[in-house]
C-alpha cells in the first residue's frame, strides 16, 4: 500500500458513519463462566468459529488461533460476560495490535511503506485488526471510483458474509480514519490470513492472523484477493503487483473481498 496524503486521523478500531452505525445496535449475549472459559461450558466459544491456544493466559502475545469452521466468525467473550477478563482465554483481538510491530519503508520504492515485524511471530498469532471508517455499499462505490480516477491507492475492503439464505456487505475504508493495519501490502504467498471477529455486538472485526512462522524484521502480507476473478476493468488499467514473490499474479486485484 502506498501512503495516502488523505491519512490524517489514527484510530485503533473500526468507526461506523451515521448511515451505517444504526446496523450495529445488537449486544451480543455473554457467557456465564465464572473461573476459566472452555469449548464444552463457553456459550461464546460453542458458537465461535475458531478458538485460542495457549500456555500461558496471561500472554496475549502467544496466543494462536485454532479454526473449528472457517466459515464461521469468532466470537470472543465480551462486555457482558460473567468471566474475568485477565484470566479468560477467549480475549485477545479485543486488546488490540501486537506491540512488536513497526510501518516503514520497503526496499522496493514501488511498494512504499509496509508493516514489519521486530520480533518471531508464530504460526496463528495476532497480529492486528484492519480497522477504517465502515461505510455504505454506495458510499464505498463512489471512493473506489474517485481513487480510481485519480490513480490513487484503494483501501476500502469488503467483508462477505454468509448466514444461511441472507448474505451481509460490510465495507472498511481507512483512507481517512485507519490504523497501522492499513500499511499491510498484498502479496501472491503471504504469510498472514484474514478471520471475521465478534466481541460486543454485531459490527464484524477484521483481524490480521500469522498464517506461518514469521521471522524477526520481516514484512507482514496478506493476499487482497484474487486478481484472475476479478471483473472490473482491464489489465491496462490494473495496478502492477510488487511482492516479488516466486508465484506473483502480476496485477493487484480490482475487487477486495473476504468470502
Amino acid at each position: 500500500m502506498e501512503f495516502a496524503d488523505e491519512y490524517t486521523h489514527e484510530i485503533q478500531n473500526c468507526l461506523p458513519t451515521k448511515e451505517v452505525e444504526d446496523l450495529y445496535e445488537y449486544e451480543l449475549q455473554g457467557c456465564e463462566c465464572e473461573i476459566n472459559c472452555e469449548i464444552d461450558n463457553c456459550a461464546c466459544l460453542q458458537r465461535s468459529g475458531t478458538f485460542y491456544n495457549y500456555n500461558d493466559v496471561l500472554e496475549l502475545r502467544n496466543y494462536s488461533v485454532s479454526e473449528k469452521n472457517v466459515r464461521g466468525p469468532t466470537y470472543e467473550c465480551n462486555e457482558n460476560c460473567k468471566c474475568k477478563e485477565k484470566i479468560c482465554g477467549n480475549r485477545l483481538v479485543q486488546f488490540g495490535p501486537r506491540k512488536s510491530l513497526e510501518v516503514r519503508p520497503c526496499e522496493d520504492p514501488a511498494k512504499g511503506l509496509g508493516l514489519f515485524t521486530t520480533d518471531e511471530i508464530n504460526e496463528g498469532n495476532f497480529i492486528c485488526e484492519y480497522a477504517g471508517e465502515i461505510i455504505t455499499e454506495l458510499e464505498a462505490s463512489k471512493r473506489f471510483r474517485s481513487n480510481g480516477e485519480q490513480n490513487k491507492m484503494n483501501y476500502v475492503f469488503c467483508i462477505n458474509e454468509n448466514f444461511g439464505e441472507r448474505t451481509s456487505k460490510t465495507f472498511i475504508d481507512p483512507t481517512y480514519y485507519g490504523n497501522i493495519g492499513r500499511y499491510i501490502n498484498h502479496s501472491c504467498e503471504p504469510n498472514c490470513k484474514l478471520l471475521v471477529i465478534r466481541v460486543n455486538d454485531t459490527m464484524p472485526i477484521l483481524g490480521v492472523f500469522a498464517d506461518q512462522n514469521i521471522e524477526e524484521k520481516t514484512e507482514i502480507t496478506y493476499d487482497y484477493g484474487d486478481a484472475e476473478k476479478s471483473t472490473e476493468g482491464t489489465t491496462s488499467h490494473r495496478k502492477i503487483c510488487h511482492c516479488n514473490s516466486k508465484n506473483c499474479r502480476k496485477y493487484l486485484p480490482f475487487n477486495i473481498n473476504l468470502t
